[in-house]
């Protein structure tokens, strides 16, 4: 049992997936003119879709407070970053939905950035429909199409785009490799980079520009030119640098695409079963007996590889 007052528990930066209600509720997109100024909601599951132990139910937008306070009993905020736990209603008829763990964060303290709170409710697929069902006859609320978490909180200066790529990429990673990397961009080690490269020619343009403006009052040092000439120079050598990696990061984070190529019978199969280490092709002597073409995706020196079968005609 959780007791009112259990431990702080962060909120989870994952982008929006989108939101499994019924046409009815997708059309209450089109009674807000402007989607921002709704508050929006959806589900994530622990353990892929379907059915599951916990389904966590996200909220973010100038109303969020109000699926705590008509949703549960008792009808109050909790303490903010606080999981309490809480019985989750129907806001119109009181009918009891679920038992949950529930979460205040208010903005700009968020994800997001706007208030947001989260239901942890259980998992099963119809504790979320009727919660998220129950959400949609707030007013102002909306379901939230994919992306619309991360959309929110890049408006509202907590994520840059180099940190929603990285976010998207930590999310998909597959490999060590790809998880460290998508990491690294998310927490701004690109946008560190680029920052850098871009206050350095605002330095170069500033310098030039009182160069001509007061190069004739004798007021600007000697040299300027020549500094602005080796900072460029300087600058110009980073980039190529960066950009001359041979697309090792391209690779890493997209895998590689292997195709195994063959006339009948000569052990095609064999190799692909070998190098995934499953009965992924058939292996029969009889020519011909794998048809299709087969593919797996593994983890190769921390890379994912995707192996494709093919059989020539012979």
């Amino acid at each position: 049992m959780v007791s009112e007052d259990a431990e702080d528990c962060s909120e989870r930066n994952c982008e929006a997936a989108e939101c499994p209600v019924g046409s009815a509720l997708g059309e209450a997109h089109q009674v807000c003119s402007f989607h921002s100024l709704c508050t929006i909601f959806s589900t994530h599951y622990s353990v892929g879709q379907g059915k599951c132990g916990v389904g966590v139910v996200r909220v973010s937008g100038d109303q969020a407070s109000s699926a705590l306070t008509s949703m549960t009993h008792p009808a109050t905020l909790p303490r903010p970053r606080t999981a309490t736990l809480r019985r989750i209603v129907h806001p119109t008829t009181g009918e009891a939905l679920d038992r949950a763990l529930v979460l205040w964060f208010p903005g700009p303290q968020s994800f997001t950035g706007e208030d947001s709170c989260e239901l942890h409710i259980h998992g099963g697929p119809a504790v979320i429909a009727a919660v998220l069902a129950a959400l949609g006859t707030l007013p102002g609320y909306v379901p939230a199409q994919p992306g619309d978490f991360t959309k929110r909180a890049f408006y509202q200066g907590k994520l840059d785009l180099t940190s929603v790529e990285g976010l998207g990429d930590l999310i998909h990673a597959e490999t060590e490799a790809q998880r460290k990397q998508a990491l690294q961009q998310m927490e701004g080690a690109l946008a560190h980079l680029y920052t850098g490269w871009r206050q350095s020619l605002l330095q170069c343009r500033a310098s030039l520009e009182a160069y001509i403006d007061f190069s004739e009052d004798e007021n600007i040092e000697e040299g300027v030119v020549e500094e602005v000439r080796i900072k460029l120079q300087q600058l110009v050598q980073d980039l190529q640098c960066h950009l001359a990696d041979s697309r090792r990061g391209e690779r890493l984070r997209s895998g590689l695409q292997l195709a195994i190529l063959g006339q009948p019978n000569v052990g095609k199969s064999s190799l692909l079963n070998a190098l995934t280490q499953r009965p992924t092709a058939i292996v029969s002597p009889i020519p011909g007996g794998c048809t299709d073409c087969c593919y797996k995706a593994i983890n190769v020196i921390f890379v994912a590889v995707t192996f494709f079968y093919v059989r020539l005609q012979g």
